[in-house]
């Protein structure tokens, strides 16, 4: 069936070749160019301790895994010195995953100990968080932000190279859904007692270099923030203690290398049905918007400016049109409630 399921996914995905990264308007956070960056490709949030994470290199070399490691922001901390770490080692092979799982292989114990069913122990490649009391990182649950750090020799300094959830920000209930504004319990919960696989079209994480250069330090991790984390966005959701998936990702990293992907302008509109005000998120900056009925008809346009007052449209379809920075333009549908 995992098979099967991995198959169907890149017939559906397989042309779909788009960067999706939703980042907050003032650009504390940036796109890296695609495939360069490893990035965590599935997590598993299951029963018990059944809990583990896969990072994919999309990149066409070898890539030394003592550079990274791996951060739970437990419970909404949002500062480096409550965070907790662990240190990864070996290498990873171009298109190829390593699959972390918490360290609880003693089949004696129970409780809070209680081991990993062998299922999700044979596909280990790394164990961390062997004692609770010294290292942390895989104890995640589902309001817990995860991110991939790598260590920048030039900076002296630990950034972010991707991030699963928001730091700073413990979500309502028991993890982060596909509600806006993600965090309040509505909707389908995606990161607690769930299985989730990194979409085909993402193709990178978030940015290294450009917080640091901006003079934001290892002490102000939100840089590198979303404004709001929709895990429907880059994650399909599978059940709980789904394992049959991990040690292979499908990318388009695989077929593509970066100077041939061609970035296909990704467009949020939130929230979605809308009352008031509209809100965008563009992985290319708009300049000018039209809002369309559905006849067709051209409701309103002007210069967009971040945000966009819908309160006189009566409830209904409509299309938000953009014309971006870069001369491309996008369409996106809208319900006015």
């Amino acid at each position: 069936m995992g098979n099967l399921r991995i198959i169907m996914r890149n017939l559906l995905l397989f042309s779909a070749i788009a960067i999706s990264q939703f980042f907050n308007s003032n650009l504390n956070a940036q796109v890296v160019p695609p495939c360069q960056e490893l990035f965590m490709s599935e997590y598993i949030e299951g029963s018990r301790n059944n809990k583990a994470i896969e990072i994919y290199n999309p990149t066409n070399q070898a890539v030394d895994l003592s550079q990274y490691r791996l951060t739970r922001w437990q419970n909404g901390s949002a500062t480096w010195d409550k965070q907790y770490s662990d240190e990864l080692s070996g290498t990873i092979q171009p298109h190829d995953v390593v699959v972390l799982v918490l360290d609880r292989r003693d089949t004696t114990q129970t409780g809070i100990d209680t081991p990993v069913v062998e299922e999700l122990r044979l596909k280990a490649d790394l164990f961390l968080s062997k004692d609770y009391n010294t290292s942390y990182s895989m104890s995640f649950n589902g309001d817990d932000a995860m991110s991939l750090d790598k260590y920048n020799e030039q900076y002296s300094t630990w950034v972010l190279v991707d991030i699963m959830g928001k730091i700073g920000e413990r979500p309502a209930s028991v993890g982060w859904s596909d509600s806006f504004p993600y965090s309040t319990g509505l909707g389908t919960w995606y990161t607690a007692n769930r299985t989730m696989i990194r979409k085909y079209q993402v193709l990178t994480g978030c940015d290294t270099i450009a917080p640091v250069k901006r003079g934001l330090t290892a002490t102000t991790p939100q840089a590198w923030n979303p404004q709001y984390f929709d895990p429907s966005a880059e994650w399909d959701l599978h059940p709980r203690d789904m394992f049959d998936s991990l040690g292979v990702h499908e990318s388009g990293c695989k077929t593509l290398s970066s100077e041939k992907i061609t970035v296909i302008p990704s467009v949020k509109l939130f929230p979605n049905p809308v009352d008031g005000q509209l809100y965008l998120e563009t992985s290319i900056p708009a300049i000018k918007y039209e809002v369309l009925n559905s006849f067709g008809q051209t409701m309103m346009k002007g210069q967009f400016q971040g945000v966009i007052d819908l309160k006189s449209l009566n409830s209904g379809i409509y299309f938000m049109n953009l014309i971006l920075q870069d001369g491309q333009s996008v369409q996106e549908r809208f319900l006015k409630n």
